[in-house]
């Protein structure tokens, strides 16, 4: 697309009263804000290639205007884009930009509740800025997981809301990351035996887990 096709703006991004006006508001809300982040992202993603780009350009321009980092604002838009070619062009500007935006200083941290008949577990991992995503299981032994509830964008200070959503029953408590990991990995083999599968939420923190076959696979090679 030439430059000059891009640096038109779509209404989304159209600047009112001060430096970048009401679209520079909207972008230092959603680096603090998770939900003003997705309503963001899903309006971006809902445009046509072109206008998307021009998107992408004046994030950058009035980001710079409101003495904010773009980055942490073009990451969400990235989770939302299928094109690979806008994709990448997402990824060469959030590496041009090169500000603070990606920059945290959270850690993965996890919770337990429970134990392995009736039981909980909430894991929390950083993304950029101020923002984490959350796994939130509950499960019975003879059941396996009963709930599941993934969220992929939220505030550090509010990651342990979905564990009250998921089992309001239990009362959970911070542990060490590996040994909350290793009792999740437990509970996933026991759901896998008796479903087949494992809940398709899980899907988001698969690196973290060791299951790669069933455990009744190793039958058929004896």
């Amino acid at each position: 697309m030439p430059a000059g096709d891009r640096t038109a703006r779509p209404p989304l991004a159209k600047p009112a009263e001060g430096p970048a006006g009401a679209f520079g508001a909207l972008l230092s809300s959603a680096i603090e804000d998770p939900a003003t982040a997705q309503g963001l992202a899903l309006a971006y993603a809902s445009l046509d290639t072109r206008r998307r780009l021009q998107i992408i350009d004046a994030i950058v321009s009035d980001a710079q205007a409101e003495g904010i980092g773009a980055s942490a604002v073009l990451a969400s838009l990235l989770a939302f884009e299928e094109d690979p070619e806008v994709a990448r062009r997402i990824a060469e500007v959030m590496s041009a930009v090169g500000d603070a935006g990606l920059r945290t200083s959270l850690r993965t941290r996890a919770w337990l509740a429970g134990d392995e008949v009736d039981g909980g577990a909430l894991l929390v991992r950083p993304l950029h800025g101020a923002f984490v995503e959350v796994l939130a299981l509950c499960w019975q032994e003879k059941l396996g997981v009963t709930q599941a509830r993934f969220e992929p964008l939220v505030r550090h200070d509010q990651a342990t809301g979905p564990a009250n959503a998921v089992a309001p029953h239990l009362r959970f408590e911070e542990m060490p990351v590996a040994y909350a990991i290793d009792a999740v990995t437990s509970v996933l083999w026991n759901h896998r035996r008796l479903h087949a599968a494992l809940p398709s939420c899980v899907e988001h923190f698969a690196d973290l887990f060791w299951i790669e076959r069933t455990p009744d696979s190793n039958a058929g090679s004896r």
